[in-house]
């Protein structure tokens, strides 16, 4: 080895060991806050809605002008596969075989569609009015120009779209992709997806239950910052309750945000982040590890973990006018939170049941 390599060999051992400690928290500046929602599954899902809608357009905007006044047309397209188009007045229930649980027929209704307990649907639904899920049933995709109902403990399989609002009952299931362009409205023990609105409602909570915001704190907090100019606040950060802070937090180990906090800039952890009750975040919180959110607190931006999400009673992302994300792999939301824009669990959603059991 020349002298030369020989320097340069010890230059760079020289270099690891500096940048040793500081692995995990570049690692976390380096990857950067990831896009929650990856566009591509979502316009994947928003285009399966469109062909259905384009399908029904081209396909049977005729007879369900016709079934309007003659009443309920059945028969089979192109492919084989059957079809029932309802009028205004008629109900599905009347054209079931009795005993019937399942159903392979694509079903059209030019007014309302009242799907029957317990029935499986096989085939894509459409309906120019509402669409009304019963208890147990269980339907594969859904498109009404109205409301859609999913009653309790009732399941859709593959998307849901509906142009006004989305109600599920107690325990309905939501797999896949579900859509409203006004409101989305899930009751506790209603599981879920990816949910997309710009109003998502997770459970009810008395008017009087909710919390004012807290004013701004007076107090104000100064992040330590590393040594020698380093990037980041240190390994572990923990704001003290009642405190202003206006920069970001980054840290390479957990970050707790304590009670009535008003933070104006972005957390970022490499493992897991605490915020107290009352917090106002005016930026996105980003952690490999678990998030967990206190009662009563606003964060405007996205919040995204790689791990899981538990939001507080009351709590709020984004808002009516700045949509936002709220993306994990487990997402387990108390009742009374909101949410606006989208909502994507990707292995298990669910509204917490938090009643008292009876004494």
């Amino acid at each position: 080895m020349t002298p030369l390599q020989a320097l340069l060999a010890f230059i760079a051992l020289c270099l690891l060991c500096l940048l040793l400690p500081l692995l995990p928290l570049l690692r976390t500046l380096w990857r950067g806050t990831p896009r929650p929602a990856p566009p591509e599954q979502q316009a994947e899902a928003s285009e399966r809605v469109e062909e259905f809608r384009r399908m029904v357009h081209e396909q049977f905007a005729h007879l369900l002008h016709l079934a309007r006044d003659s009443g309920p047309i059945r028969g089979a397209n192109e492919n084989g596969r059957p079809f029932i188009v309802l009028g205004i007045s008629n109900h599905l229930a009347e054209l079931l075989p009795p005993g019937s649980r399942r159903l392979r027929s694509l079903v059209l209704a030019a007014g309302h569609l009242d799907i029957p307990g317990e029935l499986i649907c096989d085939r894509e639904l459409f309906a120019e009015g509402r669409i009304n899920v019963a208890h147990n049933a269980l339907i594969k995709s859904a498109l009404s120009q109205r409301d859609i109902a999913i009653g309790r403990r009732a399941r859709v399989t593959r998307w849901v779209r509906t142009e006004r609002r989305l109600d599920v009952a107690e325990g309905g299931q939501l797999k896949g992709w579900a859509s409203a362009a006004m409101e989305i409205a899930l009751a506790r023990r209603a599981r879920f997806e990816q949910l997309r609105a710009p109003r998502i409602v997770f459970g009810r909570l008395p008017e009087d239950a909710r919390r004012p915001r807290q004013p701004d704190t007076v107090a104000r907090f100064d992040p330590p910052l590393r040594r020698n100019g380093q990037p980041g606040n240190g390994r572990n950060l923990t704001v003290p309750a009642g405190h202003t802070v206006k920069a970001d937090l980054l840290v390479s180990g957990k970050l707790v945000v304590g009670d009535g906090c008003r933070i104006i800039g972005d957390l970022r952890a490499d493992k897991s982040i605490v915020i107290g009750r009352d917090v106002v975040i005016e930026g996105a919180a980003y952690a490999d590890g678990p998030i967990s959110i206190g009662p009563g607190c606003l964060i405007n931006g996205p919040v995204y973990s790689r791990s899981e999400v538990q939001l507080g009673a009351a709590s709020e992302i984004g808002s009516s006018t700045h949509l936002s994300t709220l993306v994990a792999d487990t997402l387990l939301i108390s009742e009374g939170c909101i949410a606006h824009g989208s909502v994507w669990a990707l292995h298990h959603g669910e509204v917490l049941d938090e009643r008292s059991p009876p004494a």
